[in-house]
């Protein structure tokens, strides 16, 4: 098990603590860390040969380190999990036996319990009917359940990959895609095995405390990176595949993007930018998926048109962002 980790005092004991407590037996436990400045380093000194540790010379990202871990991992299995989530008992176990019998297949996942940075439960991961069943996943499925539902059922960490397949297939493009590279290996691996995800929710998903992946989300005004890693999906042989409906929903989630960082301009006094993003959304975009808030989507399109046809409120602003940003966010894998 390869666990990245910069500056994780606070919560890399219970992760540990967590992992070297599965009912599996004989893990390989390596901890990679990013060259953290808190008490990280003797926090994994005081677990002495229970655990193997590299500290990075330099900094890596949660990818680049689990791309170096992958290298030293001498299993036949590889999960790369996160050193702020708490992994219930039996998740290896159960995640080993359904690729035991699923020798096809070339990674296993399962369902998650939200936790705030307390440790308080406020969710959980409902997978989409399209892949429910515990079943072996193929290609079409995948990809099509991602163009209608983002990602919201193949949690990253709780993936348990075979290594020849890291082996066949290379590491994650962390250089390319950053903190959504492991969106793009979930891609790599469908197109050539199938792959599961186990209805039981056997981990406690922290939220809410600051990750990179929530980082890169609050006020982002860039196009989120899942569009980028889909049209190149969908370029490279995927639309032959997806279905009509997928697409459609795909475009309306690219739309809903759109007037979220429109938004996001506005918040930030960027109001010529707000414009030029709003510009691209297209009413049948919105009204074309169920699988947003299309109304209220529509809403909020049409209100931030009027807004920005008039002078900046720094009230309305303050107004905006508390409505887009409250609690720890939605229960939505990244």
């Amino acid at each position: 098990m390869i666990v990245p980790v910069l500056n994780g005092a606070g919560t890399l004991r219970e992760s540990l603590d967590s992992i070297l407590g599965q009912t599996y037996p004989d893990l390989d436990v390596i901890v990679m860390d990013d060259g953290s400045t808190d008490e990280t380093p003797e926090i994994i000194a005081s677990y002495g040969d229970r655990i193997r540790s590299v500290r990075q010379p330099e900094t890596r990202g949660i990818y680049g380190n689990a791309n170096d871990g992958i290298a030293l991992a001498e299993g036949d299995l590889v999960g790369v999990f996160h050193a702020d989530d708490v992994y219930l008992p039996d998740l290896v176990e159960r995640e080993v036996a359904w690729l035991e019998r699923h020798p096809e297949a070339g990674a296993a996942f399962c369902s998650v319990v939200f936790v705030d940075q307390e440790g308080r439960e406020f969710g959980r991961l409902a997978l989409p009917p399209e892949v429910r069943g515990s079943r072996s996943l193929d290609y079409g499925a995948v990809l099509n359940t991602l163009l209608s539902r983002k990602n919201s059922f193949l949690a990253c960490p709780t993936a348990l990959v075979r290594a020849s397949v890291y082996r066949e297939l290379g590491g994650y493009r962390d250089e390319e895609f950053k903190n959504t590279s492991d969106l793009e290996m979930w891609l790599r691996i469908a197109r050539s095995f199938p792959v599961g995800v186990l209805e039981d929710q056997l981990l406690l998903y922290r939220r809410g405390h600051g990750s990179s992946s929530e980082n890169y989300h609050r006020l982002r005004l860039d196009q989120e990176r899942f569009f980028r890693i889909m049209d190149l999906e969908l370029d490279g042989g995927g639309r032959a595949v997806a279905t009509p409906q997928a697409l459609r929903d795909y475009e309306a989630h690219r739309a809903h993007d759109a007037v979220m960082r429109s938004m996001n301009h506005y918040i930030l006094g960027q109001r010529a930018e707000a414009r030029e993003v709003l510009s691209g959304v297209k009413l049948r975009q919105l009204v074309a998926s169920n699988r947003i808030q299309r109304g209220r989507m529509v809403v909020l399109a049409a209100s931030l048109r009027g807004i920005l046809r008039v002078p900046r409120s720094e009230r309305i602003a303050h107004l905006l962002e508390r409505r887009r940003y409250r609690g720890p966010g939605p229960a939505r894998v990244r």
